[in-house]
């Protein structure tokens, strides 16, 4: 049997954070995703990723109007992403709010083109 490789260290900083987030999230641990981007928030309350990843976590979760909330404080740090309008716009469909996400997906269009 081979030995079991050292786990990797712990994170130092918001980036690091986001990337174990990631790794979270591709093996659908969103749990456990959200913590990591929560602390990426603590340490970088400005990191516009952090909130949209934690935001895309949220809706994997079925926790809508808390995906819409970290979406839209991304789209407040980083207004010309249209990925987080288009992410947004799919919670506003499954949070019965279509009027909304029409205007998201609108959005996300013209920062497209």
């Amino acid at each position: 049997m081979r030995p079991r490789p050292d786990p990797p260290p712990e994170p130092e900083d918001a980036p690091g954070f986001v990337s174990r987030g990631n790794a979270y999230s591709r093996n659908g641990a969103y749990d456990q995703a959200v913590e990591a981007y929560t602390k990426a928030m603590t340490l970088d309350p400005e990191f516009a990723d952090a909130y949209f990843n934690r935001g895309v976590s949220y809706y994997e979760l079925g926790e809508f109007q808390l995906s819409i909330a970290d979406l839209t404080r991304a789209i407040q740090l980083n207004p010309n992403d249209d990925n987080y309008y288009g992410r947004r716009s799919l919670a506003y469909l499954f949070a019965d709010e279509p009027e909304l996400a029409q205007a998201d997906q609108d959005r996300c269009d013209e920062l497209r083109n």
